[in-house]
């Protein structure tokens, strides 16, 4: 059950952190402060940065095998940035895929750095 709990507590904070994320940027883009190429580029950071983040915070909490752990945080979080994309977007396209590759790849690394420095502190 702690699990699952773990599992739903960092699905939170991803969604906390993605909200005001995009509030931020979204008020900035507004008032023409940051141009459209700034904001793609910012994204993109902070999409890895978060998913790694995820990936990091479930592999300190699991027991072993951290990339699993990643891997699947990583997956559920991109099915939450599909579902929303689809809400409020239309249809991913072939380089949304890669987008999601990269976001997945950052995950799972994020797994392997978490359950690696837990590793090391005990």
């Amino acid at each position: 059950m702690k699990k699952y709990k773990d599992i739903l507590m960092t699905l939170a904070k991803f969604l906390i952190s993605l909200t005001i994320y995009l509030f931020i940027i979204t008020t900035l883009a507004h008032f023409n402060l940051i141009s459209y190429k700034t904001v793609s580029v910012i994204s993109f950071i902070f999409m890895c940065l978060l998913f790694m983040f995820n990936g990091f915070q479930i592999g300190r909490k699991s027991s072993k095998r951290g990339y699993l752990s990643g891997l699947f945080i990583g997956i559920i979080n991109i099915l939450l940035v599909l579902i929303l994309a689809l809400i409020f977007r239309s249809i991913p396209e072939l380089k949304s895929l890669i987008y999601f590759v990269i976001l997945l790849l950052s995950s799972t690394l994020g797994g392997m750095f978490g359950i690696n420095l837990k590793k090391n502190a005990n």
